[in-house]
């Protein structure tokens, strides 16, 4: 059973097109969202190491990692930390979930977990792909970071030993599974494609048959084993955002990031275009600005694997603003809704130069579309759904250059919370009764893990009412359960 709702039989022979001439114009209904259960932070039971069990400062940021030289595990219930990038797939309060679980600068891994209350609380099934399974810090006072050496046989991995493979999404095509993982690997991130694990999932194991290890092969780490295969026609591809199930050829909306790319080569912008330095005020006050490039795109495949590009969409995003009140940036996890009148809802994450990153952390807004293609935000980051903590900031905007604003200028939908104040990003929507949605999304309490080891990368659950009636469709049988 796959997340994303109702989709009609004449999108299925109509998605191949994917333009503006797909549908016809329906009466043009916004949906309205509103909350229905507050944010919680949500809790696991069983898998590896969590925050809960320490670190305690900033000092000791590897307190409870190894006893005696053995990694840990979580001995009972804690919060989700360090757990992001949430994958929920299911109906009701039955769903399963997959998660990057990534402890600053020490490790990396995939994880699988169910919930039966919705996904307030998760019971843990499997780990995969492991970058540095039983690697223990020298102390204490020190991360993996710190272990290795320049000279260390292993230190092909990026800077901080926690990039192995994330942001994890499966889908399943013709009654075939696949992981996508993003290899974060110095020569590959955002520049080869997804890495793909074909899977046959069991009950207990439902990442079953992806190896426990990181298996990514580099000039420095060599590895044995046989190498994973990856995608093709992918632009860039930092991760699949969401998929039109159902679908054949299936679409997938999913993220090109081209990095450093705004002010070198082909794809530099004019210096009005690129990024200046987070202001007085933002949160990221004093970091250098971004340069990345983002751009959400559409694309078509028939095994999962070779993809067809079917281009760029338009409206979630403006790669060119430097406004502090526009979105320059989307994050690459969203959930597609299917509404009446062959329309779609889209939840996303955003982000601009306030920043001083492109990983659309700022708030978690809404937008909608007719056609997949040219969309229109309903919440933005002005009226998110969720938002950072509020700021004051000079403008930017010529219309009022100078002046002081507020951002968000209105308060976000579900209130922002001590553990997401400094980033909120990768929304997962799964269908309730009742025409509510289960939402999960994750968080940060700090601008970055090192500022704060002991709260970062939190799992959270809400739920939403929607004006509007939802109904949901079996992916592989096209009919309503």
């Amino acid at each position: 059973m796959k997340k994303v709702f109702f989709l009609t039989a004449s999108i299925l022979l109509n998605l191949s097109i994917v333009g503006d001439a797909v549908f016809a114009d329906p009466p043009v209904v916004t949906n309205k969202w509103t909350v229905a259960v507050d944010a919680s932070k949500s809790t696991i039971t069983g898998g590896p190491w969590t925050l809960g069990q320490g670190p305690t400062s900033k000092t000791q940021p590897s307190v409870g990692y190894c006893v005696n030289g053995v990694t840990q595990r979580n001995p009972g219930t804690n919060l989700f930390q360090p757990y992001y990038f949430p994958l929920t797939i299911g109906k009701g309060n039955k769903l399963q979930g997959y998660f990057d679980y990534r402890p600053k600068d020490s490790n990396e891994a995939i994880v699988a977990a169910s919930s039966n209350d919705a996904g307030r609380s998760w019971i843990f099934q499997q780990e995969v792909l492991e970058l540095n399974p039983g690697l223990c810090p020298a102390s204490d006072s020190t991360t993996n970071a710190q272990t290795y050496s320049a000279s260390a046989t292993d230190s092909g991995l990026l800077s901080g030993n926690d990039a192995g493979q994330g942001h994890p999404y499966v889908m399943k095509l013709k009654r075939k599974g696949f992981l996508y993982t993003l290899d974060r690997t110095t020569d590959n991130v955002d520049f080869v494609g997804l890495v793909v694990h074909p899977l046959q999932p069991t009950a207990t194991q439902p990442l079953n048959p992806t190896v426990d290890n990181f298996d990514v092969s580099t000039s420095t780490k060599p590895l044995t084993t046989p190498q994973p295969i990856h995608t093709t026609g992918l632009l860039n591809p930092d991760g699949i955002i969401s998929e039109i199930p159902g679908s054949y050829p299936r679409v997938v909306l999913y993220l090109q990031k081209q990095k450093n790319s705004d002010n070198t080569g082909a794809t530099a912008l004019p210096t009005s275009e690129q990024c200046a330095s987070p202001p007085a005020g933002a949160a990221q006050f004093g970091k250098k600005p971004n340069h990345d490039i983002v751009t959400p795109r559409l694309a078509k495949t028939t095994d999962g694997i070779n993809f067809t590009d079917l281009g760029a969409v338009t409206g979630l995003n403006d790669s060119t603003t430097v406004s502090w009140t526009q979105t320059r940036y989307v994050g690459p996890r969203g959930t597609l809704v299917q509404l009446p009148h062959k329309r779609f809802g889209l939840f996303f994450s955003g982000g601009n130069c306030l920043d001083a990153d492109s990983d659309a952390f700022h708030y978690i807004g809404y937008a909608e579309s007719s056609n997949l293609v040219n969309w229109t935000v309903i919440n933005g980051i002005n009226n998110p759904i969720a938002s950072v903590n509020g700021i004051t900031v000079a403008s930017n905007d010529s219309s009022n250059s100078g002046s002081q604003i507020n951002i968000p200028a209105n308060a976000p939908l579900i209130t922002t919370r001590d553990w997401f104040l400094q980033r909120v990003y990768s929304p997962s929507a799964t269908l309730l009764p009742n025409n509510q949605v289960s939402l999960v999304f994750a968080g940060y309490n700090t601008k970055s893990p090192s500022d704060n080891p002991a709260n970062y990368r939190t799992i959270t659950q809400t739920t939403l009412n929607s004006f509007l009636e939802l109904r949901y469709e079996d992916e592989e049988t096209g009919e309503e359960p």
